[in-house]
Formats: structure tokens, C-alpha cells, sequence
């Protein structure tokens, strides 16, 4: 190891003092102000951050008056809508309110249904060359409650209903003539009758898109059939007014066979039932209830 010269007691003092004197690290200032560990700065920087936020997120002026402008528009729309159903007298005065929103807002629907419908067809048209488009009225909810009323005058069915005939059977309810409607309508009641021909177009309104020849060729083989059971005539009434769509071949032979085993399986109570009442009469309430339950599921 080689040998260190000894340094003069002077300088020994020098050094030893300069290494054993106290460190002091001064904070390192940044350039953009106070450091991130500082919870003044952070206080401040978070609620300004909180002030830009509210700013974004508070709805502008602009967006308020477009909220304003589509509710009033709505509002007039279903204003038109009633004004329509009351000039064409599917409303009438006493008419209460719930039977009345439920109406307009049918409407209302039917004819957003089908703008929506007829967008899709013309983009379809225009893309693959093919396909049919509705006319323009069928979204116009004015000319829909036009059409509506009609139907509803001529049917007596509740104008809160007419609305969702159109959902079961599609457009061609809003196609309908009032002469097709009244052909159609004698047609049922010719096969039933003293049924309650409105509440069945209610349930199947087909009944007003089928042709009526076809309509009495295919139901009377229907009521003849139910007749050859050993079912009284009230409750075969009964039967095709809670299930009309029978008349139409609805559920086919599997939906008659079953008709036919429930048949043979409550015959005494069916004769229970029926006992005093005239074949062209109707069962009591509570009899019908019974006989609904265990006959008309199909609905």
C-alpha cells in the first residue's frame, strides 16, 4: 500500500470541517408555480377544474330552446291529433281523459311506426332496387286518426283499442274502405248470431281483411264442425266470439282436436251449464267465466 504523505495540522482542520458541515437541500421550484404536493395548489387547481366541468356539462341555451321547441311540438301534434278524432266523432264529449290519451297516443305511435317503416323501405329501394314503399300519409298522425275513426265508427270498437289493430294486423287496417268494413262486419254476424261482432274484429282484426266470400265458405265449415260436437250452441257461440280467429283456420285441426277432446272431457258440465238456456241465447256470467277458462286460450 503505497504511503500518504501526512497533511500540515491546517489543512487537516480545513477538510475535516468542510466534510462534516450540515447539508442543505433548498425545495426545487418549479416553473409552472407551486408543486403537486402542495394541497393549496391542489385545492385551487380542483375547484377551477370543477368550474370548467360545470361549464361543460350545464345545458346551453341553444340546447334548452330545441328541448322547448320539440316539446311544444309534440304538444300541438297531439292536439291535431284528438281535434281529428272529435271532428270525425270517434271521441265524443264525455269521453274521459285516460280513454283519450290512450287514443292520441296510439295515434301518435302508429304514425311514428311507420315513418320510421317508410325510411327503411326507400333506403332499401334505392340500395338493392326492390321493394315497396308505403305512401307518405301513413306517417302523417292526423291522416291515421282520419282513418282510424272511420274504423272505429263503423266497428264500435272503443277507439282506445282501434289503435292496436293496426299492430296486430299491419297497414292494411288503415287501407280499409267503410263499405269493405261494413261487408265484413255482416259477415260475422252472419255466422254468429247475436254475437258481439265488434269485440270479435277487436281481437282478430284479419276478419276485415279477409274476403268475405272466403270468410263465409271457410267459417261456416268451422261452425259446422263445432256444431257436430257434443257442444250446445250457446257455447259454440261463445267459443268462436272469445277465439274468432277459428273462423279464419287459425290453429288449424291440432287447435280442433283439442277443442274436441275438451269436449268429450266436460260434456255433463257443458250440459250443466246450457240447462234452460235457449240455443239462441247466452250463458249467465258465471257459466261463461267457467267455460272461457277451460275453453278459449287461445288468445
Amino acid at each position: 500500500v503505497p504511503h500518504r504523505p501526512a497533511l500540515p495540522e491546517g489543512e487537516r482542520r480545513r477538510v475535516m470541517s468542510a466534510t462534516l458541515a450540515p447539508l442543505s437541500i433548498a425545495p426545487r421550484t418549479s416553473s409552472r408555480g407551486l408543486s403537486r404536493r402542495s394541497g393549496v395548489g391542489a385545492a385551487r387547481r380542483r375547484r377551477g377544474d370543477l368550474g370548467r366541468n360545470d361549464a361543460k356539462s350545464s345545458p346551453s341555451e341553444s340546447s334548452l330552446n330545441n328541448k322547448e321547441k320539440k316539446v311544444r311540438r309534440r304538444r300541438e301534434e297531439a292536439d291535431a291529433v284528438e281535434a281529428a278524432w272529435r271532428e270525425g266523432g270517434g271521441l265524443l264529449d264525455g269521453a274521459d281523459e285516460e280513454s283519450v290519451v290512450r287514443t292520441v297516443r296510439g295515434t301518435v305511435q302508429v304514425a311514428r311506426h311507420y315513418e320510421q317503416l317508410i325510411e327503411q323501405q326507400v333506403f332499401n329501394l334505392a340500395k338493392y332496387g326492390e321493394g315497396e314503399v308505403l305512401p307518405e300519409t301513413h306517417k302523417d298522425p292526423v291522416w291515421v286518426a282520419q282513418r282510424l275513426c272511420m274504423l272505429q265508427k263503423l266497428t264500435n270498437v272503443p277507439p282506445q283499442h282501434v289503435p292496436d289493430m293496426v299492430g296486430q294486423s299491419g297497414a292494411g287496417v288503415l287501407s280499409l274502405t267503410p263499405a269493405s268494413v261494413l261487408r265484413s262486419m255482416l259477415a260475422v254476424k252472419d255466422l254468429v248470431p247475436n254475437g258481439d261482432a265488434s269485440h270479435m274484429v277487436r281481437v282478430e282484426p284479419d276478419l276485415l281483411l279477409t274476403d268475405t266470400t272466403h270468410l263465409a265458405y271457410s267459417g261456416g265449415d268451422v261452425m259446422r264442425t263445432l256444431r257436430e260436437m257434443p257442444m250446445p250452441e250457446p257455447c259454440v257461440r261463445l267459443l268462436v266470439t272469445e277465439e274468432p280467429g277459428l273462423l279464419l283456420g287459425k290453429g288449424g285441426l291440432v287447435r280442433m282436436e283439442q277443442v274436441r277432446d275438451q269436449v268429450e272431457e266436460h260434456r255433463e258440465n257443458l250440459r250443466a251449464i246450457c240447462e234452460g238456456v235457449p240455443d239462441d241465447g247466452w250463458l249467465d256470467v258465471r257459466a261463461q267465466r267457467w267455460f272461457t277458462n277451460f275453453f278459449c286460450g287461445y288468445y
